[in-house]
């Protein structure tokens, strides 16, 4: 009973992968079509900088870009080698590392230009926002983590969840705020983001069943 209630389980989320990775294909396919909403949300940004919210906005920029991501994960990846989550460590790594070569992949092939009036100035593509991706990754993989040793409350998901939004929602309005992104950017990198923190999962739940090696503790709370 338990076993057909967990791959019910697994069926559930392979089902959300997959339709998050078509929605983030079909949605790449269609970008052009919000060239209208994307001129017209860029032109509004711009209208509302302010210096105290400028100087806030450039702080999140730095907390979540490439450089600062990778470092993260680096540190906490060794932290949770030294607990003995090897396979949390290696994944957390593996995902981070995944994610960015999909948005490089991604912003080579679409080729999407940045708005002239960014604040930030980046020559690189538009085209996934990785700051959105990575954002999703790195936060939702250490809130999927959290849930499997401390979830076992539904208050405290519910906690872990709200956090993990909020910070994805401040990721994804800077984007935007400071014109580094279209609005279509911004939402490509969330589903892309979405997707591959959900492969991830799926892929984590894989292995620790297959993997004995990994702490019990982890494994009661799922």
């Amino acid at each position: 009973m338990k076993t057909s209630m967990l791959q019910q389980e697994q069926n559930k989320k392979t089902v959300v992968c997959t339709a998050l990775l078509v929605a983030f294909i079909l949605f790449t396919i269609f970008k052009t079509s919000f060239q209208s909403i994307d001129n017209t949300v860029n032109l509004w940004a711009a209208t509302i900088h302010t210096d105290t919210a400028t100087l806030l906005a450039k702080g999140i920029h730095y907390a979540f870009d490439t450089i600062t991501i990778v470092a993260a994960t680096i540190v906490i990846a060794g932290f949770l080698l030294i607990k003995g989550r090897k396979i949390q460590s290696l994944l957390l790594i593996a995902a981070t590392g995944g994610n960015a070569l999909l948005v490089a992949a991604t912003k080579t092939i679409t080729q999407v230009a940045r708005p002239e009036n960014q604040v930030l100035h980046n020559e690189s593509f538009a085209y996934p926002s990785g700051h959105c991706a990575g954002a999703i990754i790195l936060i939702g993989l250490l809130t999927y983590y959290a849930w499997l040793k401390w979830g076992n409350r539904q208050q405290t998901k519910m906690v872990l969840t709200t956090i993990f939004s909020l910070i994805v929602t401040f990721v994804s309005i800077d984007r935007i705020y400071l014109n580094v992104h279209w609005l279509s950017d911004v939402i490509g990198g969330c589903l892309l983001g979405m997707f591959w923190l959900s492969f991830c999962i799926i892929f984590y739940a894989h292995l620790k069943h297959d993997n004995s090696s990994e702490p019990q503790s982890v494994q009661q709370f799922e």
